[in-house]
C-alpha cells in the first residue's frame, strides 16, 4: 500500500469512526466535496499538508493523530 492509499483508508475510516459524510465533512473542513471524493478515490495521488490538516480539523483531530494510526506503519 502507498501512502496515498493509507490516506484514502484513513479518511474513510475516519468518517465512519465520526459518522460524519463526504458532505459533513466537506462543510467542516473547508476542502470541496469533489477533492474529499478524489482523495478517498485515490484519484489525488499526492494530498498536500494543507489538505491534509484541513481534514483533520474538519475531523475535530490534530494533524499528529491523523497520522497516528497503524495503517501508516509501512514495512
Amino acid at each position: 500500500m502507498n501512502i496515498s492509499q493509507a490516506i484514502s483508508k484513513r479518511v474513510i475510516l475516519l468518517c465512519y469512526e465520526k459518522g460524519m459524510t463526504v458532505y459533513e465533512l466537506s462543510k467542516k473542513s473547508g476542502i470541496p466535496r469533489t477533492t474529499i471524493k478524489d482523495i478517498i478515490s485515490g484519484r489525488s495521488k499526492n494530498p498536500g499538508v494543507l489538505s491534509i490538516e484541513k481534514l483533520a480539523t474538519g475531523f475535530s483531530i490534530s494533524v499528529s493523530e491523523f497520522w497516528n494510526h497503524e495503517i501508516f506503519t509501512f514495512h
